[in-house]
């Protein structure tokens, strides 16, 4: 990348690829700047500080991880909770393993990232009232699907794309089975 003008995106999105790589130990601009062989200059120019930069990668991580994946889904027609489903677990999850990684280092990544869970568990249980159950149902199998695609995000043990989707399935149809009585 020598020579080439880089804005706060080109360093952010860096940033979020160094993240997925090495961890956050990798996003000091030392380390960014030789990655990406220019100066530590044009990451001050954009940034005041690592902190401030630290802050920009979270937010384009919830952009990643959350906004745009809602976006998308609310444009899909057909089953968006099986869409949603299958979109999460087939996904590479390096990235969402390395933030929740920095998250037990770091309170201001860890309240970032308890946001973007509480957002996650709101949306799952929007698709699932959706999906015909009640709230206190949906809000319970909301956070079962959310913990079960973080299991699935750190665990680092691949799947065959047929038994990945029979798991997919059996965990949509499971979601959607009514649940105890509402009270």
């Amino acid at each position: 990348m020598s020579g080439e003008r880089l804005g706060p995106r080109e360093w952010v999105d860096a940033g979020l690829r160094a993240l997925s790589r090495s961890g956050f130990t990798a996003l000091k601009a030392d380390t960014l700047s030789k990655s990406l062989g220019i100066s530590r200059g044009s990451f001050y120019w954009h940034f005041a500080d690592v902190g401030t930069f630290h802050a920009a990668v979270l937010q384009r991580w919830r952009e990643v991880a959350l906004e745009n994946i809602v976006a998308e889904i609310e444009g899909t027609p057909g089953d968006r909770l099986q869409t949603l489903i299958r979109r999460g677990f087939s996904a590479r999850s390096n990235l969402e393993s390395a933030v929740r990684s920095w998250a037990f280092a770091d309170e201001k990544v860890r309240a970032v990232v308890d946001t973007v869970d509480a957002e996650r568990v709101r949306y799952l249980k929007k698709l699932l009232v959706d999906a015909g159950l009640g709230p206190d149902v949906a809000e319970s199998r909301a956070y079962v699907i959310n913990w079960a695609y973080l299991g699935r995000s750190l665990s680092p043990r691949c799947m065959e794309p047929e038994g990945l989707q029979a798991i997919i399935e059996d965990l949509s149809r499971l979601m959607r089975l009514r649940g105890r009585k509402q009270t």
